[in-house]
């Protein structure tokens, strides 16, 4: 969780460093634009989510002693996948200019040109995205999370410091040139590190009739084939996007770094740690510990991810003022990334209970049933996409994005509790209730404390902003555990002992 804070901290001072450099405008939008084709490859190898197919492959082979085993379909996944993403990459390379014409349609003349520039430049980051994945998944495997989290940090201090060095003399190409420097310090070079410490052995070979192999290619297939909601909402929004006003790519991407920088810290770092746990616990056959880790885990990241979104939704505007007031962006640019953050924090829960519910599927080796869900999802939520852009802009896409989330979210937890036969479900049911009534009225009186100490403080600079924060947040926090301790939300407990202790 530490390393993910981390990185989420410098996620977003990587986007801070592009508005303090660049400002928010038609040449951000190209950049973030040009993220799509090389994010679309990394996911049709399933370069993205190979922790969660190899990993099940590599503890069942440990298991049962056959070390030798896991380590001849890690050389082979290697070699065959990486095959494969070299050809796309050249591919990409080639045909990037009729290719931006369909994945960003609204751009036209020079700033096409940019994005497809762009786009080239950072595709071969994906060969070590890829590699760095499957690396990683070793170091999972074998109970060894640090250097692999170390990963997104190293890439995101990369793109800082190309655009810190390079911006003042070739623009937005400084912070490509940084994502390609950062993929390979940290997903590459310092991942092959890692992955010789746990162990792994690599022989290139091509033995495609190895029975763990076509379990890995079974799990992966899903996931490759699939255009989950969770995958496509950058992409679908960066394609509407286009059509938009100049700048509401960026807006839309700025508000969702900062709505990350929780969800990271509490969904995905949770997620990361548990799901060797929940393979485990599924490779052995002790599915009342799978349901009872399951719920708890769930449990602990709405009671947490909650409150939190509910805040931000109340104190959107001071929350930008704060991290944003001293970079390019001007006053209307503030005010269209508050109210895009204040959308996009409505759909924060799922985002984190998402991953949890996900990788319960895939602890039981199932990637199929999330990869349906996903998909049915992305192309039911399409016409939501449209219809609010098309109303609300950039507010329009933000909150599509929220709704088809939370949708699949609550696709997840159903299939899932019907599959794990979980006696919690209705439980856990009356406690998101019970956090939702609890987040809700801290939020109002988040809200109402704000705007008294607006009329009194400055808060349209860093420092009078955070002065509100403080104290609005403290009062929000407070009466959301003083209503969920009246509601018996028992699992409140222990957090507030360790407060007292502290």
């Amino acid at each position: 969780m530490v390393s993910v804070l981390l990185s989420r901290i410098l996620g977003f001072f990587r986007d801070w460093t592009v508005a303090h450099q660049i400002g928010s405008n038609a040449i951000t939008d190209a950049y973030y634009a040009a993220f799509t084709l090389p994010d679309f490859l990394n996911y049709l190898v399933a370069g993205g989510s190979l922790s969660l197919t190899f990993i099940p492959i590599l503890t069942r082979c440990i298991a049962e002693k056959r070390d030798k085993d896991g380590w001849r379909v890690f050389s082979t996944a290697i070699t065959f996948m990486g095959i494969l993403l070299v050809a796309g990459i050249i591919l990409g390379e080639l045909f990037a200019p009729q290719l931006v014409r369909v994945i960003a349609p609204g751009f036209h003349g020079s700033e096409r040109q940019r994005v497809v520039f762009l786009t080239r430049l950072m595709l071969p980051a994906q060969i070590c995205f890829y590699l760095g994945g499957i690396l990683s998944a070793v170091q999972y495997a074998k109970g060894q999370f640090a250097l692999p989290s170390l990963a997104p940090v190293v890439y995101n201090t990369g793109i800082i410091l190309g655009g810190v060095l390079l911006s003042s003399r070739i623009g937005i190409t400084g912070f490509a040139v940084g994502v390609l420097a950062g993929a390979f310090a940290g997903n590459f070079l310092l991942q092959i590190y890692g992955a010789r410490r746990a162990g792994a052995e690599f022989h290139p070979n091509l033995d495609l009739r190895n029975p763990d192999f076509k379990l890995f290619i079974k799990l992966t297939i899903p996931i490759m084939l699939a255009l989950s909601i969770v995958f496509t909402d950058d992409w679908i929004i960066r394609w509407f996007g286009s059509y938009l006003a100049p700048a509401s790519i960026t807006w839309l991407t700025y508000a969702k770094t900062l709505m990350r920088v929780p969800l990271g810290i509490l969904g995905q770092a949770v997620g990361i740690a548990s799901f060797p746990f929940l393979a485990q616990l599924y490779s052995e056959g002790r599915f009342e510990e799978l349901n009872q880790t399951l719920n708890a885990t769930l449990k602990g990241v709405i009671l947490l991810l909650l409150p939190v979104s509910a805040l931000a939704i109340a104190q959107k505007m001071p929350l930008v003022y704060l991290v944003f007031s001293h970079t390019r962006m001007h006053a209307a640019d503030l005010h269209a990334t508050a109210a895009t953050l204040g959308m996009f924090s409505i759909g924060m829960f799922a985002w984190g209970a998402q991953n949890i519910l996900s990788r319960g599927f895939y602890a039981a080796r199932d990637t199929l049933t999330p990869a349906i869900a996903g998909t049915a999802m992305t192309f039911l939520n399409l016409p939501v996409y449209w219809i609010l852009s098309r109303h609300l802009q950039h507010l329009g896409l933000a909150l599509a994005s929220s709704i088809g989330v939370i949708a699949y979210t609550a696709i997840l937890f159903t299939l899932l509790s019907r599959r794990t036969h979980n006696a919690g479900a209705r439980k856990l049911l009356e406690f998101f209730l019970k956090v939702c009534v609890a987040s809700g009225l801290g939020a109002w009186v988040c809200y109402e404390v704000m705007k008294q100490l607006e009329l009194r403080i400055p808060w349209r600079s860093a420092h009078g902003a955070l002065e509100v924060l403080i104290v609005a947040s403290t009062a929000g926090l407070l009466l959301t555990a003083l209503v969920a301790k009246l509601l018996r939300v028992r699992e409140l407990e222990p957090y507030l002992k360790r407060l007292k202790l502290g």
